[in-house]
């Protein structure tokens, strides 16, 4: 159960560093369609999926609540070797599952590509009312379960994001609600699609999460985020790459 646990933990790291989701860190630890079955059979819910979540669950809080704040501050004073480090994870990773893929296929690759990618381009909005709270959790939830895609981004674009933010510090439930209700419903049927494309078309959905995977590597490219010694970095890099090898070792074995 401790791979579910670092899932879980990462994944609640990932919701403090743009561009990066908790779906690639589902991918990265290697429980990815495990989750997806989990969440997808929830009305229905067997031990092994029950234990699965509660352990993920169990990660996200301890991560939340115990070093977020900690996380946050050395991503805002470092964020060039903090990005080095989340390159160089998530780049051990697209090596690895592509060594491992069924097959290979370009099509849904490009497709992954650009679903990442096209986002950042758009307007961003900056107001949000009524029913856009619930599009937004939707999107968003639907976001942060598909590897690569950022739900805060998606909120930005939508243009709630602030309001978001000043909803959980204020605590203003109404606006939770609609959010909260829209993450839920976002995240089920996005987990249900891919359950049922993991079992028809499993070597499209492999190469389209590669697609995924590799955009996330140019929206997290560290010199896009600040400043920093480039022999440190690199060493910072390497230090991710074998985060990832650790973490994926310790996976087997439990």
């Amino acid at each position: 159960m401790l791979k579910y646990f670092i899932t879980g933990f990462l994944m609640g790291l990932a919701n403090l560093i743009p561009g990066v989701s908790g779906g690639t860190m589902a991918v990265i630890t290697g429980v990815y369609e495990d989750l997806v079955k989990a969440i997808s059979s929830i009305f229905k819910l067997q031990k092994k999926d029950g234990i699965i979540l509660l352990w993920i669950g169990i990660g996200i809080v301890v991560s939340i609540f115990g070093g977020a704040k900690l996380f946050d501050l050395t991503l805002k004073m470092y964020p060039f070797y903090m990005y080095a480090f989340f390159f160089g994870l998530i780049l051990a990773s697209f090596f690895y599952l592509f060594k491992n893929a069924e097959s290979f296929k370009l099509v849904p690759f490009i497709l992954g590509v650009v679903l990442v990618i096209f986002p950042h381009f758009l307007p961003q909005r900056s107001v949000g009312d009524g029913f856009i709270y619930f599009l937004g959790g939707v999107v968003g939830g639907s976001a942060m379960i598909v590897p690569g895609l950022s739900g805060s981004l998606m909120l930005l674009v939508i243009g709630i994001y602030e309001s978001v933010i000043n909803a959980v510090s204020d605590f203003q439930v109404f606006i939770l609600f609609q959010v909260g209700a829209g993450v839920i419903l976002g995240v089920f049927f996005t987990t249900l699609v891919l359950k049922w494309a993991f079992s028809h078309y499993r070597a499209v959905v492999e190469s389209f999460i590669l697609g995924l995977v590799f955009a996330s590597l140019y929206l997290i490219f560290p010199p896009s985020h600040g400043k920093g010694n480039l022999a440190v970095g690199i060493l910072v890099l390497f230090i991710g790459v074998l985060s990832f090898f650790l973490i994926e070792r310790m996976g087997k074995k439990s």
